[in-house]
């Protein structure tokens, strides 16, 4: 039997790569990274950012005084939700101060029963928890939401790390979001929710006045969910024309419908910045193909680092893009291969392909410290007598246009904080953003980068 060896040309040898290089693209940071044309300042109201996501890793040191651990809620455990970081021995949530006299469900009928049994579970003297149900938000759960919010408002900082010798030492992690003078409310909801659950996170938004919005991810709302079937055929058919959707019961379909309009209801009053989705849709997934100009929703695209829009994200029905990482794609509609790769073997690539538009670099965020998170860890324990064992866990690769729309959360956020944009509504802050883009790009497509100074650059262009 004859052995046959398959020669392959990737090298692995990849270029060194700024960690904050995505803000630097947004013209947020300057060289050295320092705040270009700004600088942090204490707020004495925090620019409020709901973020409705999975859970986060609180503890986290880049992240301690970023999330409000007050009014950040749990959805997934409870109907109504539960605070997660309030003590277990505290007998009520207090005073939270929210907007009671809103109208933002009139004419949802749905909505507005919601509401009603929403304010009475806020208001003071309830529980902070659900009798005998323990919040959903362990580590296990948190890696997405982790590194989501890491990019909009982590803080830089310098921790504790207990070296093998015992001694423990100072350590810098000067680690940024895009607005680290921020606040976060986490709004952590079930990976697969109901309308339901889904109408109260966007009530809550509501009910705690956010500034921005943002939904880093898309709905499976039966209704409003496109197969993206038009590659596929079934003898020589089409098999989008083959089939046909089904629609849910009719309660379900009031809810679903209301939850799109209670969407673009919020939006109105504040920027809903949303994931346009990784599988390179026609027109965004749902919630961000809602995006019209007579509202405030934002759906987001991601770019690489080379200036080139990311092999998965779409391009139409897009409002921006931001950075983020890159995919290898293979497919009839376009070749993009990493030819650093080890695995990387040109055999049967065609001559024609865009492999000179990949990119390599990651955008780098916040992770869950320990084994849970996306980097992993060889400790079982994240700490050691409350000081980090290390610290390559702290810290993963991500990307996806819900790192993109994070960034563009973020970027709204620091408009705020800086004064810059007051944000007094969803349309005019989308305005405003949109008026901070350039384009970028070739005669066939262009893309809408915003910067906070200058035109945007990309460290990976040759």
């Amino acid at each position: 039997m004859t052995k046959i060896e398959t020669q392959l040309t990737g090298t692995e040898i990849y270029p060194q790569y700024d960690a904050l290089w995505h803000l630097k693209t947004l013209g947020v940071l300057g060289e050295n990274n320092v705040p270009n044309g700004w600088r942090a300042t204490q707020q004495s109201k925090p620019t409020r950012i709901a973020v409705i996501d999975t859970s986060a890793a609180i503890d986290h040191p880049n992240l301690v005084g970023a999330i409000n651990t007050e009014l950040s809620l749990d959805l997934f455990s409870a109907r109504l939700g539960s605070f997660p970081y309030l003590p277990e021995n505290q007998e009520s949530i207090g005073d939270l101060e929210l907007n009671w006299a809103t109208s933002i469900a009139d004419g949802l009928p749905h909505s507005v029963h919601l509401l009603a049994e929403f304010i009475d579970r806020l208001s003071h003297g309830s529980k902070p928890h659900a009798d005998m149900v323990q919040p959903c938000v362990s580590p296990s759960f948190s890696n997405h939401g982790t590194s989501i919010s890491g990019l909009v408002g982590a803080r830089p900082c310098v921790s504790t790390q207990t070296l093998a010798t015992g001694h423990a030492i100072p350590i810098a992690l000067p680690y940024s979001g895009v607005d680290p003078m921020c606040e976060i409310v986490q709004i952590s909801t079930n990976f697969d929710p109901n309308p339901e659950g889904l109408i109260l996170a966007f009530l809550y938004a509501e009910l705690i006045d956010a500034d921005v919005v943002l939904f880093p991810r898309n709905i499976a709302d039966p209704t409003r969910t496109v197969p993206e079937l038009g590659d596929h055929t079934v003898d020589g058919v089409a098999l989008n024309d083959l089939v046909r959707q089904v629609s849910s019961d009719g309660d379900d379909n009031n809810a679903w419908s209301e939850l799109a309009q209670l969407i673009e209801n919020v939006s109105q009053a504040r920027p809903v910045v949303c994931a346009a989705g990784n599988s390179n849709e026609d027109n965004a997934i749902y919630p961000a193909n809602l995006a019209s100009e007579h509202n405030g929703i934002i759906s987001v695209g991601a770019i690489n680092a080379k200036g080139h829009r990311s092999s998965y994200s779409g391009s139409r029905n897009i409002t921006v893009f931001a950075p983020s990482n890159d995919a290898e794609v293979f497919d009839r509609n376009e070749v993009r291969l990493d030819e650093q790769s080890p695995d990387y073997d040109p055999t049967g690539v065609p001559a024609n392909n865009s492999n000179h538009m990949f990119s390599s670099y990651d955008v780098i965020s916040t992770d869950v410290p320990g084994p849970a998170g996306y980097s992993g860890s060889p400790y079982q324990s994240a700490s050691l007598n409350n000081t980090m064992r290390e610290f390559g866990s702290y810290f993963s690769r991500f990307g996806g246009t819900s790192a993109a729309s994070a960034l563009i959360a973020g970027f709204l956020s620091l408009a705020k904080s800086t004064g810059r944009d007051p944000l007094s509504t969803g349309v005019s802050a989308k305005t405003w953003l949109i008026g901070q883009c350039h384009e970028i790009g070739g005669d066939d497509e262009k893309l809408a980068v915003p910067c906070w100074s200058g035109e945007p650059t990309f460290p990976d262009q040759v």
